[in-house]
């Protein structure tokens, strides 16, 4: 049967039945992440689905938009506890870089669960002050313009032998003093998931 012709009450009644073994599983072990998760998928899948049934009211957008929320968040949590056990047991650069990118996905998510209040808390914690971030964006955006400016002399065809490489070597340069001066950043908002989590995406992405 096509799921159009499914009823609203049919779909309610097999997202309940879904559910159900997670729920007995989160009464025996209430830290459990993984039911959380599935939980949350069904309830997810549920109103996607029955809006391919009829409209979905304004109260169901809410509640739709809200469980893809708390998904976001624990599959986050579960992707962070994934990055610290590998760092503390391999503890290499790669590593560190991968459990910094997830502990600013995981702070991210976590501040659109909280009530605001406690989001409110929770940013003063991870988020630099703003004249901090402010000079990290900044360095941030003419790192990626100097890459981009350095990856078209490198390409672009027509350029003489002589001229490639005196503007390679000055883009190079200044590319250098970009990425000392983001460093010095970074190590000021260390403590900061965001500027952590972006330094460590910036390594990654290198200079091509």
């Amino acid at each position: 049967m096509a799921e159009k012709e499914i009823e609203p009450s049919e779909i309610l009644r097999r997202t309940r039945v879904e559910v159900m073994p997670y729920l007995r599983e989160l009464g025996r072990r209430k830290r459990a992440l993984i039911p959380r998760i599935e939980i949350s998928k069904r309830w997810v899948k549920y109103y996607e689905d029955l809006s391919k049934v009829r409209p979905l009211t304004e109260k169901e957008k809410l509640s739709l938009n809200r469980h893809r929320q708390i998904l976001e968040f624990l599959e986050a949590r579960r992707n962070l506890y994934s990055k610290m056990a590998k760092y503390a047991r391999w503890k290499s650069t790669e590593n560190l870089m991968e459990l910094r990118l997830a502990q600013a996905r995981y702070y991210r998510e976590k501040m659109d669960v909280l009530p605001p209040e406690e989001a409110e808390k929770l940013r003063d914690i991870v988020v630099p002050p703003p004249e901090l971030y402010k000079k990290w964006k900044e360095v941030k955006q003419e790192i990626k313009a100097k890459c981009k400016r350095l990856k078209d002399v490198k390409t672009r065809v027509g350029i003489p032998t002589v001229d490639r490489y005196i503007r390679r070597k000055v883009l190079s340069g200044i590319l250098q003093d970009l990425y000392e001066k983001a460093y010095d950043i970074y190590k000021q908002g260390e403590k900061f998931p965001s500027i952590a989590g972006e330094w460590m995406e910036l390594k990654r992405g290198g200079v091509e």
